[in-house]
């Protein structure tokens, strides 16, 4: 077995001696190897980085390293390489989940850290003998293949080599270890999470405290680089006025010039964001590509990336998109110096996170740019606007009272307990209501603005309609409700705004999966006629009564229909479909009857009928 007693838990002179705390599933699979199987010494390791921690050990023997004796329990909490996993691996012979590694291979001795138990066996007797430095270890990988831990066990208490009924039975405990592996990781991977809500709800706070973007960076840049494990970071994002804010973190050496523009160009934030994409870049592959670019753009490229490392001492860069919903507002460069680690692809995962909640700041900070003339609009507004404004408060203050009190209790919850667990739950499902609450003012403002204007491309229907339920396949399965595509082969174009048209379509599928029961059906499909395009949604939902049809398009109406599948909005869903529409010259259709369901409707010109008018 391997071990660094080095790097285990120090016990003071005179004092009893104490161990970490084993992980009880993984644990109890340690004692069932050793009690069921009949083996000496069983310990499951964790990998940390580049070094394996073990979470779980049970055994009665005792062995020795380099360092003198050590017994089974002592093992926990203590590190070692994971070269010396991958090394004895090399030498393993292949039992199934189970890899054999014969004394007269394993070239690993004590005095590299191997635990070898004490015997007063010199000589076998028996080829099937167990052999000190005989071993045996079950893998663990990932669903990318990453190794991620490994099961070692140890002197069969028969003193025999594992026959194939014993090989079968450890195979077995090999699997479900693997299951309790990948769990605890999984664990682990929520409560970081949940950490980083908790630390993105304290940064919107500071960031509801600043009046710009710059600000709350200026405020919040430390905190920012320390949860994230980065020595600096520059940041790129839209000011909310067409322009662009540019920040870098004091002490990276970075100026800001019309250069910096052209990383995020060069690392294309809308494409990574539109994929959920972020980007690792190394010194060498920016090398590679700056001597053997296939395109003058790329090796300029490089040039700048090679340029921005120089600048600011470092041989890696990860490269997060930043924005909300279908906006990509910019990006996030998260440095790491000389010498550091180099940033991974699970790291990059979890900073994606990140880029989604501070999409969020952003919008928030560039709203609080306009914020004396929305107050002098809001101040000029009639009675109809105020009560409408007075309806939306009440809405976003239920969600807001909700997660002030999950946060007030969270902290008298013991972490990691199943009730904070539950909390932090309800926290993120009151974070997602809040969330989507803005995102609908957001983009009910921005539709509802003379001086917006759509950027008009020519959009394919098919791949759009085809990317949306695929979006919404998650949620449809967790409803219990069937979702159904019904697209042409051929390609349906128009010519509009495609997140605009995205934004209204993912609101009508939202609205039928709210108002149908479960079990129920939701078709999403296009009709064509000779000059439009009709992006239809029907359900066999509750239906809205006949006096309310006329009103379901105002803005903050809600209709006296009950919400089946999750919380009414504030009322806006279909009034940004509607202005969707009227930016697009097209128009929304309703058909509904009480108890039978409903159908919207987003017709739109046809890009080729337009061209023929041209």
């Amino acid at each position: 077995m391997t071990s660094t007693p080095s790097e285990g838990p120090d016990v003071p002179d005179g004092a009893s001696e104490a161990y970490p705390t084993p992980d009880p599933g993984l644990q109890l699979i340690a004692e069932g190897v050793t009690e069921l199987v009949g083996f000496g010494a069983a310990v499951i390791n964790i990998r940390r980085g580049d070094e394996f921690e073990i979470v779980a050990a049970y055994g009665d023997e005792t062995g020795h390293t380099v360092d003198g004796e050590m017994t089974v329990a002592q093992m926990l909490g203590t590190r070692f390489p994971v070269s010396v996993v991958t090394d004895l691996l090399d030498m393993s012979v292949d039992w199934g989940d189970i890899k054999f590694v014969p004394h007269e291979k394993n070239t690993i001795g004590a005095a590299e850290g191997y635990w070898v138990p004490d015997t007063d066996e010199d000589i076998m007797k028996d080829p099937q003998d167990w052999h000190q430095l005989d071993e045996l270890l079950a893998p663990f990988y990932d669903e990318h293949g990453e190794l991620v831990g490994v099961l070692s066990i140890d002197r069969p208490t028969n003193g025999r080599r594992p026959g194939r009924r014993q090989q079968r039975i450890l195979n077995r405990f090999a699997r479900q270890a693997r299951r309790a592996v990948l769990l605890t990781l999984q664990r682990e991977y929520l409560e970081e999470r949940a950490n980083n809500l908790l630390e993105a709800q304290n940064f919107l706070r500071e960031a509801n405290s600043q009046l710009g973007l710059t600000g709350v960076l200026e405020a919040t840049h430390e905190a920012m680089s320390r949860g994230l494990d980065a020595d600096g970071l520059y940041v790129q994002a839209d000011d909310g006025e067409g322009g662009s804010v540019a920040y870098v973190s004091p002490g990276l050496g970075w100026k800001v010039t019309e250069a910096n523009i052209a990383i995020g160009q060069a690392y294309q934030s809308s494409r990574r964001w539109n994929e959920g994409q972020h980007a690792i870049v190394n010194r060498e592959v920016l090398d590679q590509m700056l001597l053997n670019g296939d395109t003058t753009l790329r090796r300029k490229l490089a040039k700048i990336g090679i340029e921005f490392l120089d600048a600011v001492n470092a041989d890696s860069l990860l490269v997060v998109p930043i924005g909300v919903e279908t906006t990509a507002l910019g990006h996030l460069v998260l440095v790491r110096g000389a010498g550091r680690p180099r940033w991974t692809d699970a790291e990059g995962r979890l900073a994606m996170e990140f880029g989604r909640d501070f999409g969020r700041i952003v919008l928030t900070s560039n709203a609080y740019t306009q914020e004396r003339d929305l107050a002098q609009r809001l101040a000029t507004a009639d009675k109809v606007h105020s009560r409408l404004i007075e309806s939306v408060a009440q809405e976003l203050h239920n969600p807001l009272t909700a997660l002030t009190t999950g946060i007030d209790a969270i902290r008298h919850e013991d972490r990691g307990s199943p009730t904070w667990f539950q909390q932090v739950g309800n926290l993120i499902s009151r974070s997602d209501q809040l969330v989507a609450m803005v995102d609908d003012l957001l983009l009910f403002s921005r539709f509802s603005d003379p001086s917006s204007r759509p950027t008009l491309t020519y959009v394919d229907l098919v791949p759009l309609l085809r990317e949306i339920h695929e979006q919404r396949t998650y949620e449809s399965d967790k409803r219990g409700i069937e979702v159904s595509l019904d697209v042409p082969d051929h390609s349906v174009q128009v010519l509009g705004d495609r997140s605009e048209i995205k934004a209204a379509v993912l609101r009508l599928v939202d609205n039928a999966l709210v108002y149908t029961h479960r079990g129920g059906h939701v078709r999403l499909y296009i009709v064509e006629s000779a000059s439009e395009a009709a992006i239809s949604v029907t359900d066999n939902g509750v239906g809205i009564p006949a006096a309310e049809q006329s009103q379901v398009l105002t803005e903050f109406y809600r209709g006296s229909s009950q919400a089946i599948g999750g919380r009414k909005g504030v009322g806006l869903g279909l009034s940004i479909v509607d202005r969707v529409a009227h930016r697009h010259d097209g128009r929304v259709t309703l058909r509904s009857e009480t108890g039978t369901g409903t159908r919207v409707s987003l017709v739109l010109p046809l890009a080729n009928d337009l061209i023929s008018v041209d």
